[in-house]
């Protein structure tokens, strides 16, 4: 292989992580095959440069492997799936006024509901920031009765 082959690869591998294409075991799994492709670099000092080339990706996925947060709980996944169908259906309502707020007022109320199924302090305070949007929803229908 020559080292314009194995760096067109690569670049493909850095204009994703650019993209937010890859995941950590989307980039992980990337380092992997360009590995195997810098040992089949033919001239030595071409080699020794896809080496480099690999070892400055490689400082970037344990990077990336040192600061990514946790992936989220199970009910946090799922809480927010519910709580986002509830703001979808409120801010999509049509119909009278009073029927608009109380929808808007019961999903948030419901959302408050999932939040406290959650036991991640981070993850129950997004989810009851998912309710502010919803206040004000109300609030401006409320004020546009008057």
């Amino acid at each position: 292989m020559r080292y314009d082959e194995f760096r067109s690869a690569y670049d493909a591998v850095q204009q994703a992580c650019l993209e937010a294409r890859l995941d950590v075991d989307g980039l992980a799994a990337e380092v992997s095959r360009l590995a195997v492709l810098a040992r089949q670099v033919e001239l030595r000092s071409e080699r020794e440069q896809a080496a480099a080339d690999l070892a400055s990706l490689t400082d970037l996925l344990e990077m990336v492997r040192r600061t990514a947060p946790p992936p989220a709980s199970p009910a946090y996944e799922k809480a927010f799936q519910e709580a986002s169908a509830l703001t979808a259906e409120a801010n999509a309502a049509q119909g009278p006024v009073t029927e608009r707020i109380k929808l808007a007022q019961r999903a948030i109320k419901k959302i408050r509901t999932l939040a406290e199924r959650v036991e991640d302090p981070g993850e129950r305070f997004t989810l009851l920031k998912m309710t502010e949007p919803l206040a004000t929803l109300a609030d401006g229908l409320e004020h546009s009765r008057s």
